[in-house]
């Protein structure tokens, strides 16, 4: 039994956002490279050391040199085997941040999508396009049935015999109407062929021998 109340109950930290988190590893990732630079440093001093142990015939010292050496070629892999765990951990997270802001832009498009539509779903699309289709039948029925009186009042035959007899009695008004050619103008008399002499204003016809007589007569008296 607890004397002093209840036991308060830890708050849970924040959870770090992922730039923080990014950041932070970042930074991690600058301290082991660097710290590998330092390590892969002291392996070639090793290196160097050891070869110059056995030129030297230093056959102890050469051997701890290699033996650093290799101390240190271990410390360089674990050190690049870390860098590439934060080097996928940040990559990891990067692309959750990325899933997650896709995620929301699409909750978002899809409550926009949502909210526009209202109540409306597939099978009211189909229930009003099977009632437009119903009025529109029943539409046709109605104009069929109210045209069809009009339709069957006249027979289609009768109209075109009468038609027919008014196109002849229209062509026969105008043959009558056509004007006769004047007489006057096509049936003239023929022209006589014996000079027409006007004397005393009276007209005279006279024939050709007539007509020399008389102008011999008149050089006579000349």
């Amino acid at each position: 039994m607890n004397l002093f109340g209840k036991k308060k109950q830890a708050t849970a930290a924040p959870a770090p956002s992922p730039m923080d988190t990014i950041k932070l590893l970042r930074e991690n990732l600058l301290v082991l490279e660097k710290r590998e630079e330092h390590i892969q440093k002291k392996l070639d001093q090793s290196l160097a050391e050891a070869k110059l142990k056995a030129q030297k015939k230093d056959k102890n010292g050469a051997l701890f040199a290699l033996k650093r050496k290799k101390m240190y070629e271990q410390e360089v892999t674990k050190l690049q085997g870390t860098r590439i765990t934060l080097d996928a951990q940040i990559l990891a997270i990067e692309s959750a941040a990325v899933n997650i802001e896709t995620f929301r832009a699409m909750n978002t498009g899809k409550d926009a999508m949502k909210s526009m539509r209202g109540n409306i779903d597939a099978d009211k699309v189909d229930d009003m396009m099977d009632e437009l289709q119903e009025e529109k039948d029943i539409h046709d029925a109605i104009s069929e049935a109210i045209s069809r009186p009009g339709q069957e009042l006249f027979d289609d035959e009768e109209l075109l015999n009468e038609l027919a007899e008014l196109d002849a009695l229209e062509m026969e008004e105008q043959m009558l109407q056509t004007p006769k050619v004047p007489e006057t103008v096509f049936n003239l008399p023929s022209a006589p062929k014996t000079a027409i002499v006007s004397n005393n204003n009276v007209d005279v016809q006279e024939t050709e021998d007539e007509r020399a007589l008389r102008e011999l007569e008149a050089s006579m008296l000349a």
